[in-house]
């Protein structure tokens, strides 16, 4: 039974590691099993090893999900991209509440230095989108292994590993921050290009290791800053979001679009109220 559920688990927690805005960290809190991912998160093979029972199950729901979910969302870029790319915006506005308040947690006001971070990200993520406008930035980056996409897949994976286990935080949107979701979605995972997986493989393995260790501390040295950093690029990514769709008319399917949008912020807002309010309530109470 326990094997069954380890597995159903993460399928729900790989389902939400590919969509961009939901947080596999916060599947984890939900689930109940969030503590003991964390401790398994470590290079002391003797835990590793008595927690093989609950890694193994977990592992193999988490590549059933993400392998699953990354074909349906090919489809939908090739299909519907400008309604997609409007959900992923609705997916970063619903989501934004809870990030803004996690940075919160620690001082309830935001003080300068935090600000400046979230200015600065911001800012580098406007300049990026403007950069890269064309309706071609969302495009997978790389078909063939060579220096520059060894290195890239490798950096992308691992920052995108490292941020999937902070609840509240979208590995899937980082890559989307980073342009680099359909190339590791699409062309890594879903076509199975293994000289791109060997790379990518890697990033993975360094982001959920070394990733842990630096996001621990960070999060405990530097919290507010940290978020307010996170939630900079999120919403900068709004703008590089907008480049993709390539609106060309306010036509039906704008509109259509724009319901899609809010609709997603909705469920997303709604999905995670239940730990926005807790938070909410902490900080009240240290205010």
């Amino acid at each position: 039974m326990d094997f069954v559920r380890n597995i159903v688990n993460g399928i729900l927690m790989g389902v939400a590691n590919v969509i961009p805005g939901v947080s596999g960290g916060t599947i984890a809190v939900v689930l109940g099993f969030y503590d003991r991912l964390m401790e398994c998160i470590t290079v002391n093979f003797k835990v590793i090893k008595r927690n093989l029972p609950f890694l193994i199950p977990l592992a193999i729901g988490i590549v059933i999900g993400v392998v699953g979910l990354s074909k349906l969302m090919e489809i939908l870029f090739a299909k519907f991209p400008q309604q997609t790319y409007f959900a992923f915006i609705g997916i970063i506005l619903g989501s934004l509440p809870a990030i803004f308040t996690k940075a919160r947690l620690s001082t309830p006001k935001i003080n300068g230095i935090s600000w400046i971070g979230f200015i600065v990200a911001f800012g580098i993520m406007v300049f990026l989108a403007l950069f890269n406008g064309d309706a071609n930035s969302g495009s997978v980056l790389y078909t063939t292994l060579t220096p520059e996409s060894f290195i890239v897949c490798m950096l992308a994976m691992a920052i995108a590993v490292a941020t999937m286990i902070i609840p509240g935080i979208s590995g899937s949107m980082i890559l989307i921050v980073m342009n680099m979701y359909q190339t590791i979605y699409f062309e890594v995972l879903n076509n199975l290009n293994i000289p791109l997986l060997i790379p990518s493989g890697i990033g993975g393995i360094i982001g959920l290791f070394s990733g842990a260790i630096l996001i621990r501390f960070l999060l405990a040295c530097y919290n507010q800053l940290t978020y307010m950093i996170i939630v900079g690029l999120l919403v900068g990514s709004i703008f590089q979001l907008l480049v993709q769709a390539n609106i060309v008319a306010f036509d039906l399917t704008l509109i259509i679009s724009i319901v899609i949008m809010l609709i997603m912020a909705i469920v997303i807002f709604t999905f995670g109220k239940k730990d926005l309010d807790a938070d909410l309530a902490k900080i009240k109470q240290e205010a």
